[in-house]
Formats: structure tokens, C-alpha cells, sequence
């Protein structure tokens, strides 16, 4: 059993409050003002944690990630993965849907295989792997940004046979191309979140495919037809439907803060995903170079370049992302932490984590105030990782 005490626990309703809570096994037992008096009268198996000058949050849920510190999700094996999912915890990040993106569809189906052993045999106490998230091939040549364009296709019913496995929590695909349109309700009755993504799609095929099942929008503003008052696309389409969730990316690369602000003007905060869009080279230094998408790509400052100068997926994990929406005042602490854990996980169909309430799942994370730093980690109520050691004692 462990308590944390003295942390200031942020509500996704901005309010904030000085808490205890006690966790049991690996999920959160109670919230309460004070410790129990009966665990202080018994405290042989207690252990307590002071979360005095913290905020307590619920970890960070990486959607769109493609690898980080030199692991290429598309390229990995499944050693190198689970070691990455040591690592993530230091970040805040508790749980991740892992991408894979276009390439030849036997590679694909290679990432996928191994990905689905590193689900199968997840470790208690390493970041929580959630599923996959099929970014392309099915999406548009003309807004294909990074991902190969001799790989890009429409979808078939043996494609998608192929590479959609018992995990498939989400796939980003062009509603215009070929017949990948009529695919989507069959998709959707699967469980598997339909996203609209590299796309020329026009105002009207993004609503039919909202009418069809398709319920988000990958990284909104990249890799999409650009709003036009006479044609305003997908840009127009899912910033009025209060029913669709929207994804973007606040690395300080991909999308400027005023079009951020949009987003936050437009949509409902319930209906808001914060993402990374992660590359390979996520967390390392200015200047690293690795292998993404079939080319060399670079570190320069804060962007990821391909060899073609575009951008590379990102540089910077969620909680980078986070802490710039804050920094940018676009949004408080409590409304960040909602975009990339509650409503993720609400989108994601997940109902034990995100959210920091008894029977909940105890993945939290203790961020120092001053610096949003993160200080202490916990996965399935154990500690993944802690900047400080000195921070906890046992009972």
C-alpha cells in the first residue's frame, strides 16, 4: 500500500486541491484531505510519498508516436521496444499507441508483428502499450508528407486483412482515395477509431465520411488540403462538429500558437487530443541523425528534416507539447493535462486510466509546479521512475 501526500491533485475542470491519496495494489483506493488515521497507527506495509510543492496529475497518453530516443517503431524489434518503454515514464508518459506508417506492406506487417508481442508480453511496470495506430499506407500521394510515396495505395479488403491485427486502436487514411471511403463503417463497427489524414479530402466527402463512421482528425492543419472560404475541406469540417475529436501538435515546429487557439476557440475541451507525432529521434540532442520513413533524418533545433527538407514527424514527446501550451498561455496546467490523458483515453475506449478517481488504475505522475518538471512517475501503482529518491521513504 502507498499514500501521497501534500501533492496539489489538478481536476480536468481546472480546479485544484490539496489531496491524500491512497493506493492499493495497482489502483487508487481513496482521495481524501488527510491520511487515514488507522494506515498511520499501522504503517508496516505502508509506504509514503511527499508530493509537497507537486501538482498529482494522471499520466500522459501518447496517440500518435512513431518511436523516440533512436527507436524506429517501424524498424525495432522487440528488445529495443520494451527498453524504450522504460524510458517514456521519465517523460510523464504512461501509456502509448504505438504508429506504424507507410512502407512496403511486408515491413508493415513485420512492425506489426513485433509490436503485437511486445503487447502480449507487457511488462507491469514499464510504460503501458495500448495498441497500434496504422498511419497509411491508404492516404493521399499529394499530402503525404514524409511516408514513402512508392508505398502509398488504396486500401483493399486483402490490405487491410493483412494489416489490421487483434490491437488496431486507430487508422489514418484519406476518405477520397479509391474506395478507402467505403470502408470506414466497417471499420468503425470493428472498434477501430477512423481518423481523415494526409488527405485532399473536400468539405463534402469529410462529411460523408463523418456520416460513415469517421470520428477524428490526425494532426489537424499538417499534411491536409488548405482552408479555403469557397472550399474549406477538413479544416472547416472538423473544427464545426462538436462531435468529432480534432488531434494536433504543439512541438513549436508543426503548427503556429494563434491556429492552436483556434482549435481551443472551436472546439468543445472534451473533444480536443493533444499529440506529439513523435519521430524516432523524439528526446534526442540538436544535431542526432537516425532513420525514419526510409530516409536519413536530422535534429535541428526544434524540428526533425528529411532529406527532402520537410519535416520528419516530431522532435519533441507529449509532455514537451504540453508544457509548451501552458508556457504559450493558450490553456491552464489542468486543461493541457485533459487534452493529452482524459480525453485520449475517453477516445481510446479506455475507462481505467486518465483520470485520477477511486478503482481508477494508478498511473499518475507528480510534475514539480515551478518548472512543470516531472518528479515522480507511477505505472499500475508502483514507481517507473523518480527524479529524485530521496522524494520517497518507506513507512
Amino acid at each position: 500500500m502507498k499514500i501521497i501526500t501534500g501533492a496539489t491533485l489538478v481536476h480536468p475542470d481546472g480546479r485544484q486541491t490539496d489531496s491524500t491519496l491512497l493506493i492499493e495494489g495497482n489502483r487508487i483506493r481513496s482521495i481524501s484531505q488527510e491520511v487515514p488515521g488507522s494506515l498511520l497507527l499501522n504503517q508496516e506495509n505502508v509506504e509514503v510519498f511527499s508530493g509537497s510543492g507537486c501538482y498529482l496529475t494522471p499520466g500522459l497518453i501518447e496517440l500518435h508516436f512513431n518511436g523516440a530516443l533512436g527507436c524506429n517503431l517501424n524498424q525495432t524489434s522487440i528488445r529495443e521496444v520494451q527498453t524504450l518503454l522504460t524510458q517514456l515514464p521519465a517523460f510523464g508518459i504512461t501509456s502509448v499507441v504505438f504508429t506504424v506508417i507507410t512502407g512496403a506492406l511486408t515491413d508493415m506487417v513485420a512492425a506489426v508483428h513485433t509490436l503485437e508481442e511486445v503487447i502480449h508480453h507487457k511488462t507491469p511496470f514499464h510504460c503501458r502499450p495500448l495498441g497500434l495506430h496504422m498511419e497509411g499506407p491508404f492516404i493521399n500521394p499529394a499530402f503525404r508528407g514524409t511516408h514513402p510515396q512508392a508505398d502509398v495505395r488504396p486500401a483493399t479488403p486483402d490490405d487491410l486483412n493483412i494489416l489490421l491485427s487483434p490491437h488496431t486502436k486507430m487508422i489514418t487514411l484519406a476518405p477520397e482515395v479509391g474506395n478507402n471511403l467505403d470502408f470506414i463503417r466497417e471499420l468503425s463497427q470493428r472498434g477501430i477509431q477512423v481518423s481523415i489524414g494526409h488527405s485532399n479530402a473536400t468539405h463534402a466527402q469529410v462529411m460523408q465520411a463523418f456520416q460513415q463512421g469517421a470520428n477524428s482528425v490526425t494532426h489537424l492543419y499538417n499534411a491536409m488540403r488548405p482552408f479555403h472560404h469557397r472550399e474549406p475541406g477538413i479544416m472547416a469540417a472538423a473544427l464545426c462538429d462538436d462531435n468529432v475529436f480534432v488531434q494536433f501538435i504543439s512541438d513549436g515546429a508543426h503548427v503556429h500558437p494563434a491556429a492552436i487557439q483556434m482549435i481551443l476557440k472551436s472546439k468543445p475541451q472534451n473533444r480536443i487530443l493533444l499529440t506529439s507525432d513523435a519521430s524516432p529521434l523524439a528526446g534526442l540532442s540538436d544535431g542526432s541523425r537516425g532513420n525514419f520513413s526510409q530516409q536519413t533524418v536530422t535534429v535541428r533545433g526544434n524540428q526533425v528534416i528529411n532529406q527532402e527538407g520537410g519535416l520528419a514527424g516530431s522532435g519533441k514527446l507529449v509532455n514537451d507539447c504540453l508544457k509548451n501550451l501552458v508556457n504559450w498561455q493558450l490553456c491552464d496546467f489542468g486543461s493541457a493535462v485533459q487534452m493529452a490523458s482524459l480525453n485520449l483515453a475517453r477516445f481510446l475506449n479506455e475507462d481505467s486510466i486518465g483520470k485520477l478517481e477511486p478503482g481508477c488504475l494508478a498511473d499518475m505522475v507528480l510534475w514539480n509546479k515551478d518548472t512543470l518538471e516531472v518528479e515522480t512517475t507511477f505505472i499500475n501503482g508502483e514507481v517507473a521512475y523518480q527524479r529524485n529518491a530521496s522524494v520517497a521513504r518507506s513507512a
